[in-house]
């Protein structure tokens, strides 16, 4: 049996879940080939990926991904096809006409229950490809009910979003990226930061009115400057975001809207206690006092305030490891699911 899966972008957290397939199909003896874009970050960790270059601008670079995918489609004949997301589905047509002409299973992973604003792309063509995917695989029920809604008909299988074991394969650097005062418990909110979705503000808030015991860290792609946190702007280095939440008690996600949260099954993985908004997909994933905290929509900063001053350190630390535990047996079920998909 052999795969070739395609990631057209190669990164963030749609990057993370491409190398958990690549990762687990391979350990199940299953052949998979990794088709990205050059130069991203699915081609910087333990996974092998082909890199398609070549095209001018954002079109030409998708446009090369795409043709490079459909010609190792029609020369290496795959039973199955994974194609994670979609960016501009008109111009992805001869990776399905590919795959139609060999003979092969198509399983489209959708990771986004908004199916693309503007400003991400375009879903014109899209509810065509998903009606005639052999298999349309999310990540949450809430977003089973978005494709559900927008293409009558589509095969929809939900399967656990799993463990980032790319990132847990790094190792940190030999110095923490942040230093803590003695006694003090860790409290981190990292992703995208320049999305107003992630509800940064409401951390800074929180961080300049402080929590006796606790500091906060701020980390990613727009993580803003402030005396209140320690921050770590840009693009973190695998090894130094598992050290950094291994290192943390609890993981802040404040979020406005929410199809399914990376950043939840990695805090749970890794023992930091997940305090999340009860929006879109999260309380799927988080059992609120057993495996993480879930407070209402748009709560003010005072409320996660309270909700890291309430968290005791014995209740801290009976509640991560129910949340690891968790995270792990999601994990393997996500491996039965691909597996299964992919035989």
């Amino acid at each position: 049996m052999s795969v070739l899966l395609v990631d057209w972008l190669g990164r963030g957290g749609i990057a993370q879940t491409s190398e958990a397939w690549a990762i687990e199909l391979s350990k199940a003896r299953i052949k998979i080939d990794v088709i990205t874009r050059a130069g991203r970050e699915l081609g910087a960790g333990v996974v092998k990926v082909e890199g398609a270059a070549g095209g001018r601008g954002r079109i030409g670079a998708h446009r090369s991904v795409v043709n490079a995918a459909a010609a190792a489609v029609r020369e290496r004949r795959p039973e199955v096809v994974v194609v994670q997301n979609y960016v501009l589905p008109f111009l992805e047509r001869p990776l399905y006409s590919a795959a139609a002409s060999v003979g092969a299973r198509v399983v489209v992973v959708i990771h986004d229950h908004r199916l693309h604003s503007v400003f991400a792309g375009t879903r014109v063509g899209l509810r065509h490809q998903l009606q005639r995917a052999d298999d349309v695989v999310v990540h949450t029920e809430f977003v089973a009910a978005a494709v559900s809604r927008f293409a009558p008909g589509a095969s929809v299988k939900v399967i656990p979003l799993p463990v980032q074991v790319g990132v847990l394969a790094h190792h940190g650097p030999e110095r923490p990226i942040f230093e803590v005062p003695d006694g003090d418990r860790l409290a981190v909110h990292f992703g995208i930061l320049k999305r107003r979705y992630k509800g940064t503000q409401v951390v800074l808030d929180a961080a300049e009115a402080g929590v006796d015991g606790w500091s906060f860290a701020v980390m990613g792609v727009g993580a803003p400057p402030s005396g209140a946190v320690l921050s770590a702007p840009g693009f973190l280095d695998p090894g130094a975001l598992r050290s950094t939440v291994e290192q943390s008690s609890a993981t802040l996600l404040p979020y406005r809207i929410a199809s399914q949260s990376g950043a939840v099954v990695l805090a749970q993985a890794l023992g930091s206690v997940p305090v999340a908004s009860a929006v879109g997909g999260l309380p799927e994933q988080i059992s609120d006092g057993e495996t993480g905290r879930l407070l209402p929509a748009g709560a003010p900063a005072t409320a996660w305030r309270n909700a890291l001053r309430d968290m005791d350190e014995p209740t801290r630390m009976a509640m991560a490891e129910r949340a690891r535990a968790h995270a792990w047996a999601e994990h393997g079920a996500f491996v039965d699911a691909i597996v299964a998909l992919c035989r």
